[in-house]
């Protein structure tokens, strides 16, 4: 039976295999899970639902999430640093305490607007004829 806080196992999907809980329930058909996957709406077929319920208030945070595994002693993958480093990084930006941005090839650096160079004329051409028509 599907209820708020029971543990799953995704079949289907990028997450498949990977372990979450039920967070709130959106329909006869579709929960929002969260955990060692994505926090996101999935079909409840999706699902293997295990025995296992943790003791969490509907529409709990990730952190409480990541809490409620830990004390069914279910394994948490930790989000990849690189990732978690950008969004602090865009947060500093956001609130101006970022110093330049690197890119993949250096230090981002502002450009000036390029110089518009006059058109040239080669010597000999002339302008295209205009087409003539009669009235």
């Amino acid at each position: 039976m599907i209820s708020v806080g029971k543990l799953c196992v995704k079949l289907m999907g990028r997450d498949a295999g990977k372990e979450c809980l039920i967070v709130d329930i959106i329909d006869k058909t579709f929960v929002l899970i969260d955990g060692n996957t994505r926090r996101r709406k999935c079909n409840s077929d999706h699902l293997e639902i295990l025995p296992q319920k943790a003791d969490i208030k509907k529409g709990a945070s990730h952190e409480e999430v990541v809490k409620a595994l830990e004390k069914l002693g279910v394994k948490i993958i930790p989000k990849s640093p690189a990732r978690e480093k950008k969004k602090v990084e865009e947060t500093q930006a956001k609130q101006g305490l970022a110093g330049p941005k690197k890119t993949k090839k250096g230090f981002f650096r502002e450009k000036e607007a390029p110089k518009k160079k006059p058109l040239l004329r080669l010597p000999g051409r002339k302008k295209p004829a205009q087409s003539k028509t009669k009235k």
